[in-house]
């Protein structure tokens, strides 16, 4: 993938009159559009992609969002592919990452600009008092995991309480200081 390729596929997918289209199509076709190119993944090149989730408070989430998309769009690490849904309230869930607010999922391929950019847009989400989804994470730090994820010292307090933080861990959970 590449501006290009996409700028080719979206002028094609949309002279084609594809939104202009209603039809009943199966669930996994509807949310898992991309299942049906074989090793879609590879688009993105031998070394990948990662995929990174935010949530943002309602009353920042345009500006918030806005930087982020224009970080992305500035770097050398472009998104072909986002996703944007709103969240209702927050659970009580300790580490549940829904919270109220927009979040916004962007696929990055790996490139030797990809890390000083998430760490650029760490920086907005966490000025904007938002979260990444744990579950997507493979490098976010132990302080922006602990202000943003309120409950996570309740967590870490039972766990050594109960002994699990001897018991159980990962590298996930050394990183972030679970």
């Amino acid at each position: 993938l590449n501006r290009w390729t996409v700028k080719a596929f979206n002028t094609l997918y949309y002279a084609a009159g594809a939104r202009n289209q209603t039809s009943r199509v199966p669930c996994g076709r509807f949310f898992h559009p991309l299942d049906a190119i074989p090793a879609w993944n590879r688009l993105y090149g031998a070394r990948g992609f990662v995929q990174y989730q935010l949530v943002v408070p309602d009353d920042v989430a345009e500006d918030a969002l806005r930087d982020v998309m224009q970080a992305a769009a500035a770097g050398s690490t472009p998104s072909f592919l986002a996703v944007l849904k709103r969240f209702g309230p927050a659970n009580d869930n300790w580490l549940s990452f829904p919270t109220a607010g927009v979040t916004l999922t962007i696929d990055l391929p790996v490139n030797d600009g990809l890390f000083p950019l998430l760490e650029r847009l760490d920086a907005i989400v966490a000025d904007a008092g938002g979260r990444l989804y744990l579950a997507k994470d493979a490098r976010m730090g132990a302080g922006f995991f602990h202000a943003s994820y309120p409950g996570a010292g309740k967590f870490s307090r039972l766990r050594a309480e109960i002994g699990a933080d001897k018991v159980f861990a990962s590298k996930q959970s050394e990183r972030l200081e679970l």
